[in-house]
């Protein structure tokens, strides 16, 4: 019997052995490492395999996205209005599946090996160097856009203890308007209510990351307003 169970586990070894690699489903990346702060991150396309990039972890809203070079890959998004041109203002997708296709040929445009990817949302912006191998299989099938952690990067900031409670919502407040003043937002812009309830969470004494996730603000967003924030006076009027 000792003798079975051992040939039946030597064999049972081989097996998995033979096995080959499965691809993990879900990749993630932080919002600091997708907007290419130290490197762009490379996304391979193969072919008969499509690669889903997720933004819906952020909490950001796609509003537009380039293809350098369209003859090897297609865009598709979660709300279709954001394929039809001119319609930037109305798209509100939060998620891009890449497809490759067979190589189109399109007049004065070079072949490239690769080409970038270039995402516009309510939050920031985003670069994907695409790459097109010939032969082997995907590692991952969806790109998940993680926020960074947001404690640890106000915490970097020179007084970023002090972002919470009636103090911590100043702030944030006076770097919104600050963006405001360099037209980077508007009152009428959707991601400006998801930052006054924001702020109003805050102010009540809600932490600051517990807050964003429940207002749908990435913490990129929010750690780019504590820096404008803290950059003018209190008393400065913008």
């Amino acid at each position: 019997m000792k003798r079975l169970l051992t040939v039946v586990g030597i064999c049972l070894g081989f097996f998995l052995d033979s096995l080959p690699a499965v691809a993990q489903v879900v990749r993630s990346v932080p919002v600091s490492q997708a907007r290419g702060d130290h490197q762009v991150i490379t996304v391979e396309l193969y072919p008969g395999h499509g690669t889903t990039l997720n933004f819906r972890s952020t909490g950001e809203t796609i509003r537009r996205a380039w293809l350098d070079d369209l003859s090897k890959a297609t865009l598709s998004f979660d709300d279709a209005s954001c394929a039809v041109s001119g319609t930037e203002n109305e798209c509100a997708a939060q998620v891009i599946h890449l497809r490759r296709i067979n190589p189109l040929e399109f007049p004065n445009l070079p072949a490239t090996q690769t080409t970038l990817l270039t995402v516009l949302t309510d939050g920031g912006l985003y670069l994907f160097r695409l790459a097109f191998p010939e032969s082997g299989s995907p590692r991952y099938y969806s790109l998940d856009i993680q926020p960074d952690s947001l404690s640890d990067d106000l915490q970097a900031q020179s007084g970023a203890a002090a972002v919470e409670g009636s103090s911590g919502a100043q702030i944030i407040e006076r770097g919104l308007r600050v963006a405001q003043s360099r037209n980077l937002i508007t009152e009428g812009d959707p991601l400006w209510e998801r930052l006054q309830r924001l702020i109003a969470a805050v102010r009540q004494g809600i932490h600051v990351e517990v807050a964003a996730a429940q207002a749908g603000v990435s913490g990129a967003l929010i750690v780019r307003l504590v820096e404008l924030g803290q950059s003018v006076s209190p008393g400065v009027t913008l």
